[in-house]
């Protein structure tokens, strides 16, 4: 939400883009809630945004190829995007994986989603020429770190914590329902978000085997 809180200033010259995946999520309408500016109690900003379709190699104004891939990467929340550079070997992921710090997963996260999109980029990462030069960069913390590395380290905690082998740090009643935090031992990876998320994931896991 504060990265939202600032865009109005780049939209007036700038083209904002934002995932198609789930348009009803990032109506207008629905930015209030959806982005938590309601219940942070500051003012949703306004900005007009184009909708772009997964897997877009993204273009300049005068329609010259940048070389950067836009991603539709759901999961922290339905309108995740990643950017992924092919010839720097370098992806930027945003909120959905980071380390030293909670991954928070909102109101309208699906683990299962995440779980998803961290096999996809994966396996963007192993296409690559040269797969283990690839660097992420997240929103927070990481940053230029071994995309594979992270990845993997961070998709086995979370199926840890599915797996029932890792102790709620703590819980607590907030925003109408349980929120919980996991956190790894060492404290490389953790996450936070509603217990609600934790236990749909868990089912939908065990119908997959």
């Amino acid at each position: 939400m504060p990265g939202l809180v600032g865009v109005e200033q780049f939209a007036c010259d700038s083209p904002v883009l934002q995932s198609a995946h789930s348009p009803t999520f990032v109506a207008r309408s629905a930015l209030p809630s959806h982005s938590l500016c309601d219940d942070v109690g500051v003012r949703t900003p306004k900005f007009a945004s184009v909708l772009v379709p997964h897997n877009t190699v993204l273009r300049s104004a005068s329609n010259v190829p940048l070389g950067v891939t836009l991603l539709h990467t759901p999961g922290h929340t339905p309108d995740e995007i990643a950017l992924w550079d092919a010839r720097e070997l370098m992806l930027y992921v945003g909120d959905t994986v980071y380390e030293w710090e909670p991954i928070i997963f909102p109101t309208h996260g699906n683990i299962s989603e995440w779980l998803s999109t961290i096999d996809e980029l994966v396996a963007i990462v192993r296409s690559a020429r040269v797969p283990e030069a690839v660097r992420i960069n997240c929103g927070h913390r990481t940053v230029t770190r071994p995309a594979l590395e992270v990845l993997g380290a961070a998709r086995r905690f979370v199926m840890d914590v599915l797996a029932g082998d890792v102790d709620a740090h703590w819980r607590t009643w907030r925003r109408g329902e349980w929120h919980v935090e996991y956190r790894q031992e060492g404290g490389q990876f953790s996450i936070r978000c509603p217990e609600r998320l934790i236990e749909e994931a868990r089912r939908q896991q065990q119908q997959l085997q």
